[in-house]
C-alpha cells in the first residue's frame, strides 16, 4: 500500500518563480490610455458608461483581445490588454468608432475626435511593472474622487479581484434575452453576442469578459493585491512618468510619505518638530519627487500658502 507524503507548502520565492513564469508564458501585455479631455467630458452619465462597457466587451472579443483591467474615467480610458499590439489598437479604434456613432445620435458629435491611443506604446516588460500597471488602472477612480472605493466603483474592473461573492451576483445568459434587449445591448439592428456572454442589468457582466483569474494568478495574494493598489506609492510614481502624466497621490498618501522622510532624513517623528528651513526642504521633495500641488504641499509641510507659492510660482498660476 502506498504511503501518502505530505508535500511541504511552496516558499514566497517559487511562488514568485513561478508567477514569473506565468508572465513569461501569457504575455504580451500592454496599456492602453488617453490623454484626458481638458475642456470636455467623454460621460456625462451612467447609461452612456453602460453602453461602453457594453461595446468594450463586443470589441474585445471581435478581435480577441484579452483585458485584463480597465477603468472608464469621466475624461479618458485606461485598458491593461494581453494579446499583440496591433490587435490591441484594432480593438479601441473599433470601439472608438462605435462609441462615436452612438454619441452621435445623441447629438454629441466629434467628442472623441481628440481621444488617441499612442500607436507606439511599449509592451509591459515585467511582472513588477505589469503589477504596477493593473493597480495604477484600478485605482482611477479612487484617485479622481477619494470617497470611492476602487474595488466597488461600477465602472472600473476593481470589484472582480479576490471577490469572494463575485459568483453570487446575478447574471443572464444570452439565450435568456430578448431580440429588443440584445439590440438595445449591441446597440446594432442584427444583433450578435458572444454566447460566453452574460448580463446584469443591461450591461454585459465584466467577469465575462475581464480575465480576473489570471490576474489573480499574477499577485502573491489578496491582501498584497490590496497593497499595490492603496500603498505602493512608488509603484504609481513610476508609471505616471512612463505615460507622461503626474502621480496623483491624495493627502493621506502625501502625509505618510512625509511621516516617513521625517524619520528618515530629518530623525524627527512629525512635521510638526521640523525647523522652518527643514519644512521647505521637506516642501521640495513633495513637488519634485510626488508632485503634490501647492496646496497639499501647504497642508503636509504645514507652511503658509504664501510661502508655498514663492517656491513653486508656476504651479501658483
Amino acid at each position: 500500500m502506498e504511503q501518502y507524503v505530505k508535500q511541504p507548502p511552496m516558499t514566497e520565492r517559487q511562488i514568485e518563480w513561478m508567477q514569473e513564469q506565468l508572465f513569461e508564458e501569457s504575455g504580451p501585455f500592454y496599456q492602453l490610455s488617453t490623454k484626458p479631455l481638458e475642456n470636455d467630458l467623454i460621460f456625462t452619465e451612467d447609461e452612456e458608461r453602460r453602453v461602453a462597457v457594453n461595446l468594450m466587451a463586443i470589441s474585445a472579443k471581435e478581435f480577441r483581445i484579452e483585458i485584463l483591467a480597465y477603468a472608464l474615467m469621466s475624461n479618458h480610458f485606461h485598458f491593461i490588454v494581453r494579446g499583440e499590439l496591433v490587435e490591441g489598437l484594432a480593438f479601441f479604434n473599433r470601439l472608438k468608432k462605435r462609441l462615436s456613432n452612438y454619441f452621435s445620435r445623441r447629438g454629441r458629435s466629434g467628442i472623441l475626435d481628440k481621444v488617441e491611443v499612442n500607436p507606439e506604446t511599449p509592451a509591459i516588460e515585467t511582472l513588477a511593472q505589469l503589477r504596477n500597471e493593473i493597480a495604477y488602472v484600478i485605482r482611477n477612480p479612487y484617485v479622481a474622487r477619494t470617497d470611492v472605493n476602487p474595488l466597488a466603483y461600477p465602472w472600473c474592473s476593481g470589484f472582480l479581484y479576490f471577490n469572494p461573492l463575485l459568483s453570487l451576483l446575478f447574471t443572464r445568459g444570452v439565450d435568456e434575452l430578448t431580440y429588443k434587449e440584445k439590440r438595445g445591448i449591441t446597440r446594432s439592428p442584427n444583433p450578435v453576442m458572444d454566447p460566453s456572454f452574460r448580463v446584469r442589468d443591461g450591461m454585459i457582466a465584466p467577469e465575462t469578459f475581464v480575465n480576473y483569474t489570471l490576474v489573480e494568478q499574477l499577485f502573491p495574494n489578496a491582501r498584497k493585491f490590496t497593497w499595490w493598489v492603496f500603498k505602493h506609492v512608488e509603484g504609481q510614481v513610476e508609471v505616471a512618468a512612463r505615460l507622461g502624466e503626474k502621480p496623483n497621490l491624495n493627502d493621506d498618501e502625501l502625509y505618510k510619505i512625509a511621516q516617513q522622510t521625517c524619520r528618515s532624513r530629518f530623525r524627527c517623528d512629525s512635521v510638526n518638530e521640523l525647523p522652518f528651513p527643514q519644512r521647505k526642504e521637506l516642501a521640495l521633495e513633495l513637488k519634485n519627487k510626488w508632485s503634490a500641488s501647492n496646496k497639499q504641499i501647504a497642508r503636509i509641510a504645514r507652511l503658509e500658502q504664501r510661502v508655498v507659492d514663492s517656491l513653486f510660482p508656476m504651479a501658483a498660476k
